[in-house]
């Protein structure tokens, strides 16, 4: 795979080495990607060109039970039913859930454009939508440090650095400052000991530092990272981001309602400083 790089910083880090196979893989993943292959092969015969881990699997950080499979499918041309895959995720297991994004080879050379409708597999729904995980985002991960699990002859992918922090920063603010709120408000006037979904604060405590490391160093990290990442530059929230690292790596921990408070704290000011960058 090659890239074509517009506005690409310094800092950007290099294209991958030689992706490993599949017996390389960790074993859930392993077998998942083996049923999906053989069932998209009989739902779309001839037409998968390639399939590319991102997420967790290539950054090292696939915890089973906490993590998902990310899997960019590249096709021919444009898939615009979804009825065509349908049964192709209904057969496969649920956990870990084998998200998946349908791109064509000639999308994917140019900048993603997030006003085509694209046909993805996420949180359990097949879905059709405009733009959907279209993003600088899954074009950089694509470009740098997927996994060929099975490689697309000749596969370009456009990867543009300036256009990833400019993502990166209006994510900040569109996505994530929002999200915080309806924490907020969500959790307002509730008891300091009732327990939170297990879900929420490692999510938040984890997710928006991958922002700030992405702004900072270059690099697209993982969620582990991310945490090794907020202690260092945060070291004042330390026992909160170790209780998030450690439900990373499968062990349970107790998150209730008082934990809300330093979160919001953290995560805003992790993000006032990102956009200070």
């Amino acid at each position: 795979m090659t890239t074509s790089s517009a506005g690409t910083s310094d800092a950007a880090p290099a294209l991958s080495a030689a992706a490993p196979g599949l017996s390389d893989l960790p074993e859930p993943v392993r077998e998942s990607v083996a049923a999906y292959l053989s069932l998209v092969d009989e739902a779309l015969p001839g037409e998968v060109l390639g399939l590319y881990l991102t997420g967790s699997v290539p950054l090292g950080d696939f915890h089973l039970g906490s993590s998902d499979i990310d899997a960019a499918v590249i096709l021919a041309s444009p898939l615009t039913d979804p009825e065509r895959v349908r049964a192709v995720h209904e057969a496969m297991p649920q956990t870990p859930s084998f998200d998946a994004t349908y791109l064509s080879v000639d999308e994917l050379a140019l900048p993603p454009d997030p006003t085509r409708t694209v046909v993805f597999y996420q949180t359990g729904e097949l879905q059709a939508e405009t733009g959907g995980p279209i993003s600088p985002v899954l074009w950089s991960e694509l470009a740098r440090q997927s996994i060929a699990v099975r490689e697309a002859p000749g596969l370009v992918v456009h990867d543009d650095h300036q256009a990833l922090e400019e993502f990166t920063r209006t994510n900040l603010t569109s996505y994530w400052t929002p999200k915080l709120a309806e924490l907020e408000t969500h959790t307002a006037g509730r008891p300091d000991d009732e327990v939170a979904p297990a879900w929420i604060m490692p999510w938040f405590v984890l997710g928006i530092p991958r922002l700030h490391a992405l702004l900072t160093t270059g690099a697209i990290v993982s969620k582990t990272e991310a945490g090794r990442h907020a202690l260092h530059h945060f070291p004042e929230y330390t026992p909160l981001i170790t209780r998030c690292l450690t439900t990373r790596t499968g062990t349970p921990e107790t998150f209730t309602i008082a934990d809300v408070a330093p979160t919001l704290t953290l995560c805003r000011a992790v993000i006032t400083n990102a956009l200070a960058r």
